[in-house]
């Protein structure tokens, strides 16, 4: 049997084709056309984002819109109310382009129609209906759900500036929206009021504007403005009046006080003051003593209070520290202890070094040289007192005491305080006087005066009598001067020889002094004039004995009205 034999060229080749098929081009686009969008749809859609709030007032699903700066991010998707606590979840829907916004540091509020002692917001939706406003915040991790703002924050965290928080004990009107004040000038707001009850103090959150916060340094102190001021001091009265709308919701200053240095930069880790009720606690506390002196006085301190100034020729150097028996071992109620604070800036600004450096043997030697300290009237109406020192090289040098390592400064008692211990004595010597007695002879002695001034009025009665003849000589005289001008002037008389005329020109020239324009007219006339007023005074000084004896020794009441009497 013969095998069969295929041909080569007959068989078939087979092998794999390694191209794709134009076919799956269309499922391919498919595939990334429906990835591209899902991607889209999620990313339209957003994320969702979770606050919660005490309540949901003007907020709706599907309404209320999200906005930042203004500008719409995303709308609340569902509101539900929490049985328990009974608060509000809001979940948002954040748009993706947007969701980077929403930070760990963010914050949420409803922006609705709001009135507070700072102003009035949120107006504009009165129209458009309420709506939840994003702050970003500072950049950090992402972040899904937050507890919402009640209080809008009234400025953003984004807005650079300088923020600070001041503690209280007494907060008094102090609100959100109060202003920061320097030097009569709002530079800054409190944007924030929390109530520590463990430490019974208010902290205060404020905020400063950039181009203000390098007035803020190391010696800053801050103090509550309390409205309506009335300062009373050595320069006289100072009515200080605020703005409405300081008056209203408060204000807070803040500077360095007189008798602090400048001060330099505020370090970076110091972000918290003191707020002090006063000016004069935030001047107290920045109070840097140079040293302690003591004083003893047996006068009365009442008008003389702690803090009270020191002085010395009229520049304050320091205070009046405390005033008190405890402050000597072996206190005695003779005299009054006062604890004197001097201040080293006042002196810094003051006195030159040299001055300075020679510490306490300098006030010793000061003390030496006539160095007194007295207790001053700084204002009459108020009563209030200072501490004056000033040297009195007249008084002799005392021995300096120390008692208790604190040195005692000498004393003077000067001006009203030394006024009225001198009418005090005065009055005290009147008292232990016997004035019945001495009054009774002072009323005999009137009376025998009243009848001598009586006597002597009898005697210048015919006073008139003797003017009225002394007026008509003066008269004849004069009389007589004409008839010898005419004899002068007429021809005979011209005619005699040259003697008799001198004689004649010689008894004229004597008797000008009698003309109505000569010395001795005037001399008379003047003379009955004085002699006119004695007469008045004696019979005026004779009434007023009789009216009132003791006129004598107590003089006449200036504040008596004068009856009218009848002439006698």
């Amino acid at each position: 049997m013969t095998e069969s034999t295929t041909p080569e060229s007959t068989t078939p080749k087979v092998s794999r084709d390694r191209r794709i098929s134009k076919v799956w081009i269309i499922p391919i686009l498919g595939i990334f056309l429906g990835i591209w969008l899902v991607k889209r749809s999620m990313s339209e859609r957003g994320e969702t984002v979770s606050v919660t709030f005490e309540n949901a007032e003007g907020l709706a699903a599907g309404k209320t819109e999200i906005r930042c700066r203004s500008v719409k991010i995303g709308a609340v998707e569902s509101i539900t109310l929490d049985p328990h606590d009974l608060t509000v979840k809001v979940d948002m829907r954040i748009q993706g382009e947007h969701i980077e916004l929403v930070r760990d540091t963010s914050k949420f509020w409803v922006v609705r129609p709001r009135v507070t002692g700072s102003g009035i917001s949120g107006l504009g939706t009165l129209l458009s209906g309420a709506y939840i406003e994003l702050d970003p915040g500072q950049p950090g991790e992402e972040s899904f759900s937050f507890i919402g703002e009640e209080q809008p924050p009234l400025t953003p965290s984004t807005v650079p500036g300088l923020r600070l928080s001041l503690i209280s004990e007494q907060p008094g009107s102090i609100g959100l929206g109060s202003g920061i004040y320097f030097m009569g000038t709002q530079v800054g707001k409190v944007e924030s009021r929390l109530f520590d009850p463990v430490n019974r103090t208010t902290e205060f959150g404020i905020f400063m504007e950039e181009r203000f916060a390098e007035l803020v340094n190391s010696e800053s102190r801050f103090w509550r403005d309390n409205g309506i001021d009335l300062k009373v001091d050595t320069s006289g009265f100072q009515l200080i009046l605020p703005s409405l709308d300081s008056l209203i919701s408060g204000r807070i200053n803040f500077g360095v006080p007189p008798g602090l240095p400048e001060g330099g930069e505020l370090p970076s880790v110091v972000n918290s003051f003191t707020l002090f009720d006063t000016f004069n606690d935030a001047e107290a506390d920045g109070f840097k003593s140079a040293g302690d002196l003591l004083l003893l006085v047996e006068q009365e301190v009442r008008g003389l209070n702690p803090g009270a100034p020191v002085e010395f020729r009229g520049l304050r150097i320091g205070r009046v520290s405390d005033i008190s028996y405890q402050l000597v071992s072996h206190a005695t109620v003779e005299k009054t202890p006062i604890l004197i604070q001097l201040n080293e800036h006042l002196l810094q600004q003051h006195f030159p070094l040299k001055l300075r450096d020679e510490g306490l043997d300098g006030i010793k030697m000061a003390f030496k040289q006539g160095l007194r300290a007295s207790i001053k009237t700084s204002n009459m109406l108020t009563g209030q007192l200072y501490i004056d020192l000033d040297y009195y090289p007249d008084i002799p040098p005392t021995e300096i005491v120390q008692i208790d390592e604190c040195l005692i400064i000498p004393n003077i008692e000067t001006g009203f305080s030394r006024l009225e211990d001198n009418v005090a004595e005065l009055l005290k010597k009147l008292n232990e006087l016997e004035v019945e007695p001495l009054l009774a002879e002072f009323t005999t002695s009137a009376k025998e005066a009243t009848t001598t001034m009586r006597n002597i009025q009898d005697s210048l009665g015919g006073t008139d009598a003797v003017l009225a003849e002394t007026k008509l000589t003066i008269e004849q005289a004069k009389e007589m001067m004409t008839a010898l001008n005419g004899i002068m002037n007429s021809a005979d008389t011209k005619a005699l020889p040259g003697d008799i005329r001198d004689s004649i020109a010689q008894l004229t020239k004597s008797m000008k002094p009698f003309a109505s324009d000569g010395a001795v007219y005037g001399d008379l006339l003047r003379t009955m004039d004085e002699l006119r007023k004695v007469t008045r005074s004696i019979d005026r000084m004779t009434t007023e004995i009789a009216d009132k004896p003791n006129s004598l020794l107590f003089g006449k009441d200036p504040n008596s009205k004068k009856i009218p009497r009848a002439r006698r």
